[in-house]
């Protein structure tokens, strides 16, 4: 579904990013892994369009990303969720609001009543009640305010979710809830995740594969259970050591 294809980006004299490939397939949920700095942030922001690559290739259902056309399109099947839920959100805006705004974008025609329900549907999805529609996000913990941030995301219906660090502004507890619901809406609705983190725990929770990322090169991939287990890169043993109980055959 998303292939990434020799990826490569540089900031004046600094290179964030050199040949990176990876790919994400239907209902499938990657976890893009690394430190702060290795240059998960900007594939991101390359994927969806904030930040154009130095080279190589980026193809949406076999089409390339640098055409007008699949942009656009993808524009709709691609999502994201940020890492700061309350920075994501307008505070002058009423959760009606906030998500309506993209419901206004990909279904205009919509009358009122089909609104009304399309909008409780969605708050219904991320276990939120149509009552917090009247409210600000100041109104709101910052675990619902990043499920409101998810609820907006599937508002088009995309195919994949950019889930970049959607986890670290939140406390355990919440982290915990947070995890269910992905692994809930993805059981349901066959969505996939590219899911950006530095946290192998997460990942060992949510993904069934693994891209590690050092210092914007891909050091090592492989299926959460063999990379988890037996780590065939040092980099990655360190990040596992520093993250995780080390209960694996490493």
């Amino acid at each position: 579904m998303l292939s990434v294809e020799g990826l490569s980006k540089h900031y004046k004299d600094h290179q964030v990013l050199t040949d990176v490939s990876f790919g994400v397939g239907k209902s499938e949920i990657v976890g893009l892994v690394g430190q702060s700095g290795s240059g998960k942030s900007t594939i991101a922001k390359c994927l969806l369009g904030l930040e154009r690559p130095g080279g190589g290739r980026m193809l949406w259902h076999g089409h390339s990303l640098g055409e007008r056309a699949v942009r656009r399109r993808a524009r709709h099947d691609m999502q994201a969720v940020f890492q700061d839920p309350r920075s994501s959100l307008n505070p002058r805006w009423t959760i009606r609001q906030l998500l309506s705004e993209p419901l206004d974008n990909w279904f205009p025609r919509e009358g009122a009543a089909e609104r009304r329900k399309r909008l409780v549907r969605l708050l219904d999805r991320v276990a939120l009640t149509a009552e917090l529609l009247d409210r600000h996000p100041y109104e709101l913990s910052t675990g619902q305010c990043q499920r409101v941030c998810i609820a907006r995301a599937l508002a088009p219906e995309p195919e994949l979710l950019v889930l970049d660090e959607p986890l670290s502004a939140l406390d355990v507890s919440v982290q915990a809830r947070l995890i269910e619901l992905l692994l809930d809406l993805h059981r349901t609705s066959g969505i996939s995740y590219l899911l950006i983190t530095h946290d192998f725990a997460v990942v060992s929770d949510i993904c069934q594969r693994i891209v590690v990322l050092d210092q914007g090169r891909v050091v090592e991939e492989g299926v959460v259970e063999t990379v988890l287990t037996s780590p065939s890169h040092a980099y990655t043993l360190a990040l596992l050591r520093d993250v995780l109980p080390m209960p694996f055959g490493v």
